[in-house]
């Protein structure tokens, strides 16, 4: 009996605990192979984790001494969204690594982001500061929250969403879903099929010398990003990140 019990609590804890991860590949129609990205999702009943890799290929990484970068959130899961208590952003280079970790105290109402810098290996910026704004949204966690609402055909189109890791944008992240002859045109642009919804990231932030930069995303049936396209620095022009195998 005891062994019984012991077995059904193992099955209940493995069927708790869903594993995913998706694979993309970064590219440029000038450049060719830029990178690759994965991410991994882990999630149970009550807690998630999200992992996300980016190695810079090619020509990228010679422009950028071979840059890797990884992010990871990690929370609680409450009504069936993701609640972010932790950030980590970790990024290297040859010569540098930065980690910037913000920690979301959900009961004070307040987010604290400590930076480490160190160049050549000798530490170099150790600071913390408290944000400006409180969210429980990370920039991990602002995807798979808001996807089944870009997958339904409703009146709302637009979304503004305060956002942990985007301060430099006020944490304010802009969505909007693409209807009608937009959407159309997004879809023979990204190439993909007529029953992909096609939504766009915008970034007030000034990239590369521009400023409200779009990232055109078109999300497959079950709401994964199966492309995304954006306009980057006139060495590479268009990016493309597309979903690819294992």
């Amino acid at each position: 009996m005891k062994m019984e019990r012991t077995l059904l609590l193992l099955l209940l804890g493995i069927a708790s605990l869903w594993a995913e991860s998706w694979h993309y590949r970064i590219a440029s129609p000038l450049a060719g192979t830029l990178g690759r990205i994965t991410i991994a999702k882990k999630l149970s009943t009550e807690h998630y984790r999200i992992d996300v890799d980016v190695k810079s290929q090619g020509i990228a990484a010679f422009l950028t001494g071979k840059r890797q970068e990884h992010y990871r959130s990690e929370g609680v899961v409450r009504h069936g969204k993701l609640r972010s208590r932790t950030l980590r952003m970790e990024r290297r280079t040859k010569k540098k690594r930065q980690i910037d970790t913000y920690i979301i105290d959900s009961g004070k109402r307040k987010v604290v982001k400590k930076r480490l810098r160190w160049k050549k290996g000798k530490l170099d910026t150790n600071r913390s500061k408290t944000l400006p704004y409180f969210s429980q949204e990370d920039l991990l966690t602002l995807y798979f929250n808001i996807a089944p609402n870009l997958l339904k055909d409703g009146k709302k189109t637009h979304w503004e969403i305060l956002t942990v890791g985007a301060e430099k944008i006020k944490g304010r992240v802009i969505i909007d879903r693409l209807k009608g002859k937009e959407a159309q045109k997004a879809r023979r642009t990204l190439k993909v099929g007529a029953d992909r919804v096609i939504v766009v990231f915008h970034s007030s932030e000034k990239i590369a010398g521009k400023r409200n930069r779009r990232f055109t995303v078109a999300i497959d049936p079950q709401g994964i990003p199966e492309k995304i396209r954006f306009v980057a620095i006139p060495v590479v022009g268009v990016i493309v990140i597309e979903r690819r195998g294992r």
